[in-house]
């Protein structure tokens, strides 16, 4: 199966059994809490840095990577043993984002306090450098099929958004002092397009994905982009109003590409094999949009793709949810929630996501929240839920 999208996972396992992740903060230092879902329960607490703001598996599932916000490094845990394996100093403010390449050769951390990605090699636990843009980097996305990764940025206005196109170059770790926007042993283009990102929370969710085939990447936005990318012809971008004030996505193994929407939108776009081609050519196949709410998030996908999960945050109403959307039968339920947060799938048949203090478990077949599981006191914040490896960070 090409898991192309940001919730496709490949299990991370331990005796046919594969773990829920979450990270989460007191006042003085940070955690992550490793939950069985066959039980619900807390296994294991990891103390890491101080503050951990993203977290990602690599694509064997071996190795959990954690940046942290006052911590200049990454951790690197063993998901066998749980034990700390390495420590990569790097270098940055603010990691907003962590993602391993779907060689799983090398790691980059999204800094959005100071505009630059840093770049690990994932197998040996080498620092190669930090990339400083002149724009603010959102989020990477990347496919088994092509051989290039896909950096999404905003700049400030009036210049236009822009996506750099970085070819990875995994078989060597001596990549120091890499410039991602002129060293073209590691980029290979940069486009302009489009307008500012909107987004309804801090940290902007990713406005990339890429279609099963490898060489169709979209660029989400309040003006979409499609890119036709291939190492054999020109690259080529093109702007399309289909895609009009769409904000994130996800493409399925068929084809099928869900688009979250502005905040003030209640309905989600959903289009069929919607792709470009070298000539720039445009098509798809089937275009429909399915009611949702105001106020859409986080958009995942469970492991054979037959559900799609939409955090929605408060809008109209005091309360947000979850929005499970059945794939296979074009059907729709909301479960309202006091406080949402991350959203991760283990299976086809339960999803967790994050609160407070707490995560709630979903029954996915009954769209049945059951008994939430707390992380700790009133003192205790949840920040990130992962299960799997993804091609996208979110």
């Amino acid at each position: 199966m090409n898991m192309n999208q940001t919730a496709q996972q490949s299990r991370n396992t331990r005796g046919g059994v594969s773990y829920v992740y979450v990270s989460y903060v007191t006042s003085n230092a940070g955690y992550i809490a490793v939950i069985d879902p066959t039980t619900d329960e807390i296994i294991k607490r990891i103390t890491t840095g101080r503050n951990p703001t993203a977290m990602c598996l690599n694509p064997s599932g071996d190795k959990l990577y954690v940046a942290d916000a006052y911590v200049p490094a990454v951790f690197v845990y063993s998901t066998e043993t749980f034990n700390l394996i390495g420590e990569i100093p790097i270098s940055g403010k603010n990691p907003a984002a962590i993602f391993v390449d779907p060689s799983g050769k090398k790691g980059y951390v999204i800094n959005y306090g100071d505009s630059s990605v840093a770049i690990f090699h994932a197998i040996t636990f080498k620092s190669l450098g930090t990339a400083y843009l002149y724009r603010t980097p959102l989020g990477f996305a990347g496919n088994e099929n092509s051989p290039f990764l896909y950096l999404a940025c905003n700049v400030l206005p009036p210049d236009p958004d822009s996506i750099l196109i970085i070819a990875t170059d995994t078989d060597t770790d001596t990549d120091t002092n890499i410039d991602i926007d002129t060293d073209t042993n590691n980029s290979v283009a940069n486009f302009d397009i489009g307008t500012d990102q909107v987004c309804i929370n801090d940290t902007p969710p990713n406005p990339l994905t890429v279609h099963p085939n490898g060489h169709t990447v979209v660029r989400l936005g309040n003006s979409g982009y499609l890119y036709f990318v291939n190492p054999n012809s020109n690259f080529i971008s093109k702007e399309t109003s289909l895609l009009d004030n769409t904000v994130s996505g996800v493409y399925l193994d068929n084809g099928m590409l869900f688009c979250t929407m502005r905040e003030e939108r209640d309905f989600l776009k959903l289009f069929k094999n919607l792709d470009i081609d070298k000539n720039g050519n445009i098509t798809y196949d089937d275009f429909k949009e399915i009611p949702s709410y105001k106020g859409q998030d986080k958009i995942r996908t469970s492991l054979t793709q037959k559900y799609i999960g939409v955090t929605i945050k408060p809008y109209d109403s005091p309360l947000g949810g979850l929005q499970i959307y059945d794939v296979d039968h074009g059907t729709s339920r909301f479960v309202e929630l006091a406080s949402i947060g991350d959203l991760a799938f283990f299976s086809d048949s339960k999803a967790y996501v994050g609160g407070f203090n707490h995560v709630t478990p979903f029954d996915l077949a009954t769209a049945r929240p059951l008994t939430p599981i707390a992380i700790g006191t009133v003192r205790f914040r949840v920040k990130n839920v992962i299960c799997g490896y993804s091609y996208q960070t979110p």
